[in-house]
């Protein structure tokens, strides 16, 4: 069964939203705008209302672009799919940790395959959030040596004492293990701080969680 994407669009040219809107309709039956927004500024203050899913930004708009209005709402709870006229900002958007890159004016497939892209990683995120709830009672209990890590390719358990240490980038947690591997995972560290919980991980940093065996 399809999960009903709940979204917003936010451009500050109406005649794009209502482009954008249409083709979501025809192309992208699962996604349900629950909101519209010109001005960046109040586009903002409806995301943290509304929360949303998934936000189709524009970049260049008055008063604040898309990056900026980013910025604005980390750490990002909802997936991002840049719409804008300006290739050039394409490296920066990924930066960002976007889902998607859609130039104007708007291929459908490119659309459709943003917007899979884009369900996928909604749907593994809810798909792990029962896991990461009975990972924690149990951690808490004492019983559990190893956590989940939400990966691009599955969930992958890991014992914790392999790890080094974490850092946080916006939307996501990379894990640098004991034997040079680097995992990202598409969690933020607050997530993972409640599952490290044993005396020697310390969270040294906003942006890092180190594991004191590995100090020297």
């Amino acid at each position: 069964m399809s999960h009903t994407i709940q979204s917003m669009l936010i451009d500050d040219e109406l005649n794009n939203i209502s482009l954008l809107r249409k083709m979501l309709q025809k192309h992208c039956p699962d996604v349900n705008v629950i909101a519209t927004e010109t001005d960046a500024i109040k586009g903002l203050k409806l995301i943290e209302e509304l929360q949303p899913e998934l936000v189709f930004l524009d970049i260049q708009m008055p008063k604040l672009n898309g990056f900026e209005v980013l910025k604005k709402l980390e750490p990002i709870h909802f997936e991002v799919i840049f719409v804008t006229a300006y290739a050039e900002f394409a490296i920066e958007a990924f930066d960002y940790h976007a889902i998607g890159y859609v130039s104007k004016p708007v291929a459908s497939d490119k659309l459709k395959a943003s917007v899979d892209r884009a369900s996928e990683r909604i749907r593994e995120k809810k798909s792990t959030e029962n896991i990461f709830s009975l990972i924690e009672h149990r951690i808490h209990q004492n019983e559990e040596t190893k956590i989940p890590l939400s990966t691009m390719s599955g969930l992958l358990f890991v014992t914790k004492e392999d790890i080094m240490y974490c850092e946080s980038s916006g939307n996501y947690t990379s894990f640098m293990m004991k034997d040079g591997r680097k995992i990202m995972v598409s969690r933020q560290l607050g997530e993972y701080e409640k599952l490290l919980t044993d005396a020697f991980f310390v969270r040294i940093h906003d942006k890092f969680i180190n594991n004191l065996k590995y100090v020297t």
